[in-house]
């Protein structure tokens, strides 16, 4: 085992940079010795796709050492015996297929480490040459040894969650024809949704500080990879590779053949190239010139202090970016504010045509979250301004705050603990709550926080979900384990009903005194989305009258508030000042979305939440871009 080698993977990994390798599967060693010389990062040689017997294994990891190329061994399946004699021949590390569970994960873990924190053997060989050194030696063998899960089914994927909290795991691998072929498709990426989630399946990995890796097709390919988060690349198989190199030769003479295999997600119709210039690639060379990112006010207190322990900021040291905050909190960002600002990230502000008539060195507003109702979008476009948002990060948190509020509204939670305040101990049998298992979770907008709180509540026994999203396909919904159904079908069926759609014209008042009176007497509403999309007056009366059982809110139709709310004196109602789901994890995933993406900007790459994708195809855009991210020339 080459410690060296796998401390400075990590080392690349942890500062958010790529590790390039190589899939090996032929049975000459020189293939990996290329990929030494070369300086690879990685390599994985593959031990059941390929011809090879342990004896070319072996070689191929002694053409590892001395050098810095992690050598891993893709075992056939997960067993103890294959792990111990990977590991026993020199290998760095070993790479498990079909991980399916929390469970089998820790196994893989044992198979790898040495006692007392798994089951290798130490063999009477090793221990002899290791002496005295023999607890430190095993010690450091536990430390550093890698091992690789790959995600290669929808089963695998629900477990992508409880696999993250697996002590000695920091490297996922995704395996998407297998993925794909398991969701009942063929081909990579080719079912239904099976690119998106992948992709998401990814987001929470790396929300839970793991690397993932995955096997590019391509040399463009390669580009795409990183632009979605992958950092652990695959540049291809080693026949794969010789493939390639023929398709090169073939094609200068009109012989090429077409063999789709892409991992990217495809862009809806008009989308734009994910980088400056025809060519596919951005020409940012090197950066002298800094982009400066503001910061509204309202991320630090009076005295100037950050309000909040982590929002990402840090990813920007070593980069060009300069980060400086706002002077004064406005409730509307004035464009006096932004003078000088490349891009500004915004906590609570509205951002209005007014705030951008002098944008000319403006490229992009971040919106520190994701809903953007309080940005003027068209103004945005107009003023050839990028709008992203922190698209994936608040899922987790919502979702869960959400978990909470049920459990709270159908425990009588607020109740029992005024009984306790007020010393009303007996009156505590006139309030016999109700468990979720048996319930029905009836979810509007099947995002990723609708998808997450479906995840979430799989283990408390519940109904088959109810999910009302007519802008995501059937077939979705149904993968997911959940039905899809119109509103008044959901109303009328869930004990739960929980708003997670953004606020347009279509969902203003979505839910009002004609939908209040679709719900069970028993039923609970929700709200953590936004305010306006439930009638105020309608839903006061139907709590007030008994109509419905209670609810809970988290956003208003006017923020912020400067009186109690009507429903603020029920006991049946949980209020919170849109912040039910703020938490230090919070701040940070999005923090990290939003920093990533305006690094990606800078580095002429598409942020991957973006708003009005519109303007990219705007010339007066291309060039401010190209002029605000190309170095300036000498």
């Amino acid at each position: 085992m080459k410690t060296p080698a796998v401390q400075a993977l990590r080392r690349t990994l942890a500062a958010d940079r790529p590790g390039f390798g190589l899939w090996v599967t032929l049975e000459a060693p020189a293939v990996t010795e290329m990929a030494v010389a070369l300086g690879l990062d990685w390599v994985v040689i593959d031990a059941e796709h390929g011809h090879l017997d342990w004896k070319a294994i072996a070689e191929h990891v002694r053409a590892t050492v001395r050098s810095e190329t992690v050598a891993l061994v893709r075992i056939a399946e997960l067993n103890g015996g294959l792990v111990k004699r990977a590991l026993d021949i020199g290998a760095d590390g070993v790479v498990v297929p079909w991980v399916e569970s929390a469970e089998q994960l820790t196994r893989a873990v044992s198979y790898a480490r040495y006692p007392p924190e798994g089951v290798r053997g130490i063999g009477a060989e090793r221990a002899t040459a290791w002496g005295q050194a023999l607890a430190e030696h095993a010690g450091t063998a536990n430390e550093h040894v890698l091992v690789v899960p790959i995600i290669e089914t929808v089963k695998g994927a629900a477990a992508v969650p409880d696999m993250c909290t697996v002590p000695g795991v920091d490297l996922f691998w995704f395996g998407p024809a297998d993925f794909s072929a398991s969701a009942g498709h063929r081909g990579q990426w080719e079912g239904p949704g099976v690119a998106e989630e992948i992709l998401r399946l990814k987001d929470v990995l790396r929300r839970a500080g793991k690397s993932c890796g995955v096997m590019a097709t391509g040399d463009a390919d390669v580009r795409r990879r990183l632009d979605q988060g992958f950092r652990l690349i695959g540049l291809g198989a080693d026949a794969g590779l010789l493939i390639r190199a023929l398709r090169t030769s073939l094609r200068a003479v009109g012989r090429d053949r077409v063999m789709r295999a892409d991992l990217d997600v495809p862009r809806k119709a008009g989308a734009a190239s994910p980088s400056l210039g025809a060519s596919g690639s951005a020409s940012i060379g090197p950066r002298s010139r800094p982009f400066r990112v503001a910061l509204t006010a309202d991320f630090q207190d009076a005295d100037g202090r950050p309000r909040y322990r982590d929002t990402g900021l840090g990813l920007f040291a070593g980069t060009r970016v300069e980060v400086r905050p706002l002077a004064d909190y406005r409730p509307e960002i004035g464009a006096d504010q932004l003078a000088g600002a490349n891009g500004v990230f915004v906590l609570s502000p509205r951002v209005t045509a007014a705030s951008l008539k002098d944008s000319t060195d403006l490229l992009a507003v971040a919106r520190f979250g994701v809903g953007y109702d309080s940005v003027d979008v068209s103004a945005c476009t107009a003023a050839d301004v990028l709008l992203f948002i922190a698209t994936g990060a608040v899922d987790r948190s919502v979702a869960e705050a959400t978990v909470g509020w049920m459990l709270a509204l159908g425990h009588h939670v607020r109740v029992k603990d005024k009984l306790v305040r007020e010393a009303r101990w007996d009156e505590r049998g006139s309030h016999m709550g109700t468990e979720l298992r048996d319930r029905t979770i009836g979810v509007i907008g099947f995002g990723g926080i609708g998808r997450e709180l479906v995840r979430l509540l799989a283990r408390f026994d519940m109904n088959p979900p109810l999910v009302y999203d007519p802008f995501v396909p059937a077939a979705d919904v149904i993968a997911a384990g959940a039905r899809p159904v119109s509103l008044d079908d959901l109303l009328a069926g869930a004990d739960f009903v929980s708003i997670h759609c953004p606020l347009t014209d279509q969902t203003r008042n979505l839910i009002a005194a004609r939908e209040l009176g679709r719900m069970k007497p028993t039923a609970y509403l929700i709200n953590t989305a936004r305010g306006g999309i439930v009638d105020e007056p309608a839903l006061e009366a139907a709590l007030r009258e008994g109509r419905i059982a209670g609810a809970a809110l988290d956003c208003f139709a006017r923020e912020p508030l400067i009186a109690p709310p009507g429903v603020a004196a029920l006991d049946n109602v949980l209020l919170a000042p849109h912040c039910i789901a703020w938490t230090d994890e919070l701040f940070r995933d999005i923090g990290r979305t939003v920093c990533r993406d305006m690094i990606d900007l800078t580095e002429g790459r598409v942020p991957r939440g973006v708003v009005n994708p519109e303007v990219l195809d705007r010339p007066t855009f291309q060039a401010k871009w190209q002029r605000l991210c190309d170095p300036p020339q000498e």
